[in-house]
């Protein structure tokens, strides 16, 4: 299998090539027709080919510089490269021009080619990589995956993914484990008879789950992988999460290790803030006939306000969140709602129906609560669509974790206190992965990771995700 991974990743360079063609020649034939020119200002089109033929080559290294044929391809960030590259090709075309002083064409048409190259390049390889993907429909066996662990939340969390989406290209091989695995599962034996076992069966990739293995230990069982040529991958606990933000540097000439919390600092804080400031203000007014829509459904299904705000913990403290109403209002938690009456029904209802038992936060399933048209805007998560205000205010951020009440952040452990070091947000990387179906230990893991590795691309790939995530509605109660 990894023949055919680095098969496709060979095959983006002819792709490539035949999109940018396309483009030279679609841009030719859309100026072509536009309006009548003189001759002067077209070369005839065998003529312009044979300039394309010659191009193109520089198109390729331009996407190459880019990094746009790294093995490790990353959705908006890949899109990002080939934009860059386009550019740099589009750049080498103008400067051919200008050197040459030709007149074949306007200026115009170099247009088109950039546009439609940035397209055309994106839509070869989301096919190529949609063919990647579903191998398996034309007979190609998927790649045998092994889970190392015993069978918890995170490795059930992982079966059940490889089992739902088919289009992640997986097999479950089966499990290595210290402790006997029965079916629907294969057992394959204990972590020290990994060597054995690799050599045993056709074993392409294996996931350690565990969170019990020392250093020492992965690193005997990644060696182990390395010379057996299957690809080893790790669920980071908290501290190998944590070890991705470290900072070598001196002072007086002693050496240091500074520990970052997280590179979201300095001009990130900038670049972060105004984005979060630009997209909840599209959002706003694009939005806002849909919001006003939502706000007369709640006034026709039950009585009190529209918007219900309710206390969260943030990076620099407690602030109030909004969101749709959901619930009767007597039932809401807080002062200017139900009061204490209605904390005592909550404290009730999450003794009985709390889906996340032994962690820091509660989800209430199947909340009693909760009004028709509420159930609606929670399955749908259109209840939160005023906290574009609280992004637009700078309460919130588009990407981040989640908020949660001060009586749950009380009960975070030292490790899970790190989510309080940036803005809380509306989406986020545990949202784009299972929202409430994830633990909340999967789920602190999954943001601490986001805030340890933030860049502008993964807020862009998280936002994206977002959408299908929502319409999807797993996960959401």
């Amino acid at each position: 299998m990894k023949k055919v991974d680095q098969l496709f990743t060979i095959l983006l360079v002819p792709v490539d090539a035949i999109m940018v063609l396309v483009a030279f020649v679609v841009a030719y034939q859309t100026r072509a027709s536009s309006i009548p020119l003189p001759v002067i200002y077209l070369w005839p089109f065998d003529q312009y080919i044979k300039l394309a033929l010659w191009i193109i080559p520089v198109f390729i290294l331009a996407f190459a510089l880019a990094g746009a044929y790294n093995s490790k391809r990353e959705g908006l960030k890949e899109f990002g490269q080939i934009i860059v590259g386009a550019s740099l090709g589009a750049m080498a075309l103008v400067l051919w021009v200008f050197l040459n002083r030709s007149d074949f064409f306007s200026r115009l048409i170099v247009f088109y080619i950039w546009i439609l190259s940035i397209i055309g390049v994106g839509l070869g390889r989301a096919i190529l990589e949609l063919v990647r993907a579903n191998l398996y429909l034309f007979g190609f066996r998927k790649k045998n995956l092994v889970i190392v662990g015993n069978l918890d939340e995170t490795t059930m969390h992982l079966a059940s993914q490889i089992k739902n989406r088919p289009s992640l290209g997986y097999n479950l091989y089966g499990f290595i484990s210290n402790e006997k695995i029965s079916e629907p599962f294969k057992y394959l034996g204990e972590p020290n008879e990994i060597e054995s076992i690799i050599k045993k069966n056709p074993i392409d990739e294996i996931i350690f789950a565990n969170q019990n293995y020392d250093d020492e230990q992965l690193f005997y069982y990644m060696r182990v992988c390395q010379e057996c040529s299957v690809t080893f991958k790790a669920v980071p606990n908290h501290a190998q999460v944590g070890a991705r933000t470290l900072r070598f540097d001196a002072f007086e000439g002693i050496p240091i290790i500074e520990f970052k919390g997280t590179p979201l600092d300095s001009w990130g804080v900038v670049i972060k803030r105004v984005l979060d400031v630009i997209l909840s203000a599209i959002a706003i007014v694009i939005l806002s006939p849909v919001m006003l829509i939502i706000a007369i459904a709640i006034k026709i299904d039950s009585k009190g306000p529209v918007i219900y705000k309710n206390t969260r913990v943030g990076n620099q403290g407690n602030f109030e969140t909004l969101k749709f109403r959901t619930m009767t209002t007597e039932f809401c938690t807080g002062e200017n709602y139900g009061g204490s009456r209605a904390e005592e029904l909550e404290n009730k209802l999450i003794e009985k129906k709390n889906i996340k038992k032994g962690s820091a936060v509660y989800k209430i399933a199947g909340d009693p609560r909760v009004t028709a048209v509420g159930n609606f805007l929670r399955r749908t998560s259109l209840d939160e669509l005023p906290q574009f205000f609280n992004v637009f205010v700078g309460n919130m951020s588009m990407v981040g974790p989640r908020p949660h009440q001060p009586k749950e952040v009380k009960n975070y452990t030292p490790e899970q206190r790190k989510l309080l070091l940036i803005k809380p947000g509306i989406t986020g990387l545990a949202q784009i992965s299972g929202r409430s179906d994830l633990t909340f230990d999967e789920e602190s893991r999954l943001d601490i990771f986001y805030l340890e590795n933030w860049s502008v691309w993964l807020d862009f790939l998280i936002i994206a995700k977002t959408f299908g995530a929502v319409l999807r509605g797993k996960g959401s109660y």
